[in-house]
């Protein structure tokens, strides 16, 4: 891991006090235009940021752990921070911030809470930046979630999302479907890269031609994109989708062109959301544990933080949850 620049770097190479630094830098204090400027000139050629981190831990307050998600609406990503909040318990605070699966903002909500003094990171998404995310690591501890990182002070809480997928689509083969589509997430996110190949490595073995449409990842998305595929005349007997939201999307639209699910049309989703109990049909699922990755991530940060624990890679195993939107179809 490089080494930070401190204020008595730069005091050094533009030979003044440390003093006379920090009243450059808060503006604050006498001190002339053309020293200012000498200053800022040397802040801005090594990369200097202010470590608030450190006045924090050293005044002994209260460790803050900053929280990024992309949808605090998505089911999925209010189990994830509950894991958190309840692994912390009342030992931190957690800064919750919803990036709106907005990457710019994902950026700069992250380097806000660099800059503002959060002992620890945790990115509940793999949207944001690998550069940022190697630049974050130099000045805090930082946990991932979805994509596997080999940085120094990063570690990452991980589902195996190829074989995740890989068991849904083999499922729908399994109980008879022939034409299965699969509604994916947008490509710059590991994740949905990841449950593509594992759908397309099953439609492979069984011979037959994988067919991938990029929808998103709200209950919107799947509906509109189920309702053009059966207006259109696609034929299609079984939906594997990016998750249980778009997957409720498609039951909608499914269920508006008066097909049986599971006797003509089987779907399933994935991460095992409580609502997928209480559709009609009940959603056949890929099981995620947000609550324990969330507990997980928080456990592996304040390792780090608190005891200066090296980095971890946590892998989790997921499995099927077969329910009525699969389960009465008959194998062929």
């Amino acid at each position: 891991m490089r080494l930070l620049a401190t204020l008595k770097d730069i005091a050094r190479i533009t030979g003044v006090s440390v003093s006379t630094v920090s009243r450059a830098l808060s503006g604050k204090g006498r001190i002339s235009a053309e020293k200012r400027k000498k200053i800022l000139s040397v802040v801005k050629q090594l990369k200097y940021t202010p470590n608030y981190h450190a006045r924090s831990m050293v005044s002994g307050a209260t460790l803050t752990v900053g929280l990024v998600v992309p949808d605090i609406t998505n089911p999925f990503f209010g189990r994830l921070t509950r894991g958190v909040m309840e692994f912390l318990g009342n030992n931190a605070l957690v800064i919750l911030m919803d990036s709106f699966r907005q990457m710019d903002r994902e950026d700069i909500l992250v380097k806000k809470l660099r800059d503002h003094g959060a002992h620890g990171i945790i990115i509940g998404n793999s949207r944001v930046n690998d550069d940022l995310v190697k630049e974050i690591s130099h000045y805090i501890p930082t946990v991932v979630f979805d994509k596997a990182y080999s940085l120094e002070n990063v570690s990452c809480v991980l589902l195996d999302n190829i074989q995740g997928a890989y068991v849904a689509t083999k499922h729908l083969l399994e109980v008879g479907c022939q034409r299965v589509i699969h509604l994916a997430g947008t490509p710059e996110l590991s994740v949905s890269l990841d449950r593509k190949r594992g759908y397309e490595t099953a439609m492979k073995e069984a011979g037959l031609q994988p067919l991938v449409y990029e929808v998103g990842y709200d209950k919107v998305s799947g509906y509109a994109a189920m309702k053009k595929l059966l207006s259109s005349g696609k034929a299609v007997d079984g939906v594997f989708c990016m998750n249980d939201l778009v997957a409720i999307g498609a039951l909608k639209a499914i269920n508006e062109f008066k097909l049986k699910v599971p006797e003509e049309i089987c779907v399933v989703g994935f991460d095992d959301t409580e609502i997928c109990e209480l559709v009609n049909p009940s959603l056949t699922t890929v099981h995620q544990p947000a609550e324990e990755m969330g507990k997980i991530a928080a456990k592996l940060l304040t390792n780090m933080i608190n005891l200066g624990a090296s980095t971890s890679r946590y892998v989790l195993s997921p499995y099927l949850v077969i329910r009525s939107s699969t389960a009465r179809r008959c194998i062929k």
